[in-house]
């Protein structure tokens, strides 16, 4: 059971106690791993009182908030089962609905995700999964189950896979189409928080759905090239419109409101291109400084040796382009 967390006082210890339940009455040996993203609250002392009272939950903390996405990579990278089950922090997946994902996936799938049934989330975040969803389907062509969530169990040989992948900016669900792990679904039902608020903002949802069609599609760059060619075939025949105009009906230039709009247009545009190129070099250079993705301030119930964190990884990496050997 891998579990990111952030700010969830009121959610842990609810979240431990079902979760521990549900997976004793399932009977197979099982670890609660949760990765707290740098909480400003009392979520760091409450995981440490559950590490305390039981071995089988594990805790790895980050020295500040570094993103879901870099929580979901510790996650995986610190995981020790041969498969593991995802969920959020907040209790709106059912931990109680586990067992009908382990059914699924029985059946020969690599990953099983929970798609929700009478969804309880405010009507921006609806909508903003709908039009991340809607980017992925029809602007990068990655086909997932309608309404996915989180909540899902896989192969820890997909998820190490896509975690060990050297790109900084992941986006988890469309790597994981793209490994070629199969894919099955069941319905799950889906409940209000349990306590808080929602961390996501609609701005940060959309910023979201941005870094994913930058950061697995290069196609925004060849709609900009479409674009500029449209301007450009446009603004040739105007030209030749106006010289025509004059030549045969003596007919004046057009007065300065119109060359004002075409500038600010064209003008706003470039801009927009501009923008989209830079993300894309941005992108380039975060990659090319190598740095990790999280750094850890503290683990519980873990051994001294073995762990396999992104700092590790970094360091080999770069022990390894310096021309010297790993043993």
């Amino acid at each position: 059971m891998v579990v990111p967390v952030f700010n969830e006082e009121g959610n842990v210890e609810a979240l431990a106690a079902r979760v521990i339940a549900t997976m004793e009455a399932v009977g197979a040996p099982f670890e609660l791993l949760f990765v707290d993203d740098g909480s400003g609250d009392r979520t760091p002392e409450l995981l440490r009182g559950l590490a305390a009272a039981d071995r089988r939950v594990r805790v790895v903390r980050f020295t500040r908030n570094y993103g879901q996405e870099a929580a979901v990579e510790a996650l995986y990278l610190n995981a020790s089962g041969r498969w593991l089950i995802q969920m959020d922090g907040d209790l709106q997946h059912a931990p109680e609905e586990i067992p009908r994902l382990i059914a699924k996936k029985d059946e020969g799938y690599d990953v099983v995700y929970g798609v929700r049934k009478g969804r309880h989330d405010p009507l921006f975040r609806v909508a903003a999964s709908r039009l991340m969803q809607w980017t992925m389907r029809s602007v990068m062509e990655i086909e997932l189950p309608e309404d996915v969530s989180t909540f899902r169990v896989m192969s820890a040989r997909v998820a190490r896979h896509v975690a060990a992948l050297p790109e900084r900016r992941k986006f988890f669900s469309a790597l994981i189409v793209w490994s070629g792990a199969r894919i099955g679904t069941v319905q799950v039902t889906h409940a209000a928080r349990h306590a808080g608020a929602t961390h996501y903002k609609f701005s940060k949802l959309l910023n979201h759905t941005f870094d994913l069609i930058v950061g697995f599609s290069s196609k925004p760059l060849r709609y900009i090239g479409i674009l500029g060619t449209t301007f450009a075939v446009l603004g040739f025949g105007m030209g030749l419109w106006v010289i025509a105009r004059k030549l045969l009906w003596d007919y004046g230039v057009m007065g300065w409101p119109s060359l004002f709009a075409a500038v600010v247009i064209l003008g706003g545009m470039q801009l927009v291109a501009t923008s989209v190129i830079g993300e894309y070099i941005a992108r380039i250079y975060v990659q090319a400084q190598a740095r990790p993705l999280y750094n850890v301030a503290e683990r519980l119930n873990f051994d001294a040796t073995g762990v396999d964190d992104e700092a590790q990884r970094s360091s080999l990496r770069l022990k390894l382009g310096g021309g010297g050997g790993a043993e």
